[in-house]
């Protein structure tokens, strides 16, 4: 016999706390990601804030054929809020982290699996859909660490009540690398401005040792994007939530680009990660502009113009004869189209929607840059 099941109200209920618990992991997970200094456990908190934004797109969508609101719906109780305290008051990666992955989340799992013992699966085939799919992600994120016993689905849901504010981490000084990684002010001597400027003057590794060199200093600045998108949303939690997506997606993307390089030097250069020294001096330059001007420089200038370098080194690795090193620029290439459109729709919305008045200021500012589009005071 089909369960009872929730009744429409009881339903929403559930929902705007899971809507109040993945809030705030992509909003802290963005804060705390750039202060993580461990490579594995960096690559995958720009996985799983993709997965939860994308989690928190669709409970806004089922919020919203509840007849609930789905941009704030109501605030939490003050059991829920405490656990979500214990988030907002982390001082540490490692704070946040433990308190992310051996509580929220588990208390997300342990809620929504009562939710799918107790639906009707028949009239709410979408939740039944939707809580099946989050669920799995969630246990995937967790590998079975952590314990939370409360059903956090259950607790009441504050109406009329004033959003609940987020916390805004301290600006960075700079991103954290692991232990054995060298971070010198000026990074790693071997990599020549050639490598980063356009036109006929560009330089493509093909010998070893260069490409060594450089897939080591892609992966490090694969990295400095992802922790700049990061910070992008955690920095400006007043962005419509579309907003906050995008920057999750293109996390992912660069963490996954970081990914691919590292698998690249391992199986096919000779090196790891850690091999040569890093340096902050690109990412200190966008970083220390406001978002409107992070998205015209590096969506707007770094990754359109890296569109015409990995083209150019695609087709020159290929006439070579190294197809393996060519096609890592296949994807690379084919994912910065979407990530220069984050910059003319997010830049756009920032100046009252003009796409006119974007490209005039990415204009402005890339006549302060140098050949390799690095701003030329950095």
């Amino acid at each position: 016999m089909r369960p009872l099941g929730y009744d429409v109200d009881d339903n929403a209920i559930r929902f705007s706390n899971y809507f109040h618990v993945l809030r705030e992991l992509v909003h802290f997970t963005n804060g705390w990601m750039p202060l993580e200094p461990s490579w594995e456990r960096k690559y995958a908190l720009g996985d799983h804030v993709h997965d939860d934004a994308r989690a928190l797109t669709k409970i806004k969508r089922r919020l919203y054929e509840l007849r609930s609101p789905s941009e704030y719906p109501g605030s939490p109780s003050p059991e829920l809020a405490e656990l979500l305290d214990r988030m907002a008051r982390a001082e540490s990666a490692q704070d946040y982290l433990t308190v992310a992955y051996n509580e929220a989340k588990p208390a997300l799992v342990r809620a929504m699996r009562i939710h799918l013992e107790n639906l009707d699966p028949v009239a709410d085939e979408p939740s039944l859909r939707l809580l099946t799919q989050i669920v799995e992600r969630q246990e995937r994120h967790t590998d079975g660490h952590g314990r939370f016993d409360a059903d956090i689905g259950a607790l009441p849901v504050r109406l009329r009540t004033e959003a609940r504010e987020l916390r805004v981490l301290p600006p960075l000084e700079e991103p954290a690398r692991d232990d054995f990684v060298e971070v010198t002010a000026g990074g790693d001597p071997y990599l020549s401005r050639e490598l980063y400027v356009n036109g006929a003057e560009n330089h493509v590794p093909v010998e070893r040792e260069e490409q060594q060199h450089f897939f080591h200093g892609l992966m490090d600045a694969e990295l400095s994007a992802a922790e700049l998108m990061a910070r992008n949303s955690h920095e400006h939690p007043e962005m419509p939530w579309d907003f906050h997506v995008d920057m999750a997606r293109q996390n992912w993307d660069e963490v996954r680009h970081a990914r691919l390089h590292d698998l690249l030097m391992k199986d096919e250069l000779g090196c790891a990660w850690g091999a040569f020294a890093v340096g902050f001096s690109y990412f200190r330059s966008i970083y220390g502009y406001d978002l409107l001007g992070r998205l015209c420089l590096f969506n707007g200038t770094s990754e359109q113009r890296a569109m015409w370098r990995h083209s150019h080194r695609r087709k020159t690795l290929m006439e070579l004869g190294q197809e393996r090193v060519a096609l890592v620029f296949d994807y690379l290439l084919a994912d910065e189209v979407p990530h220069v459109h984050n910059g003319v729709r997010w830049g756009s919305y920032l100046l009252g929607g003009s796409e006119q008045a974007y490209r005039e200021k990415v204009r402005e500012l890339r006549a302060e840059l140098d050949e390799t589009g690095a701003p030329a005071s950095a």
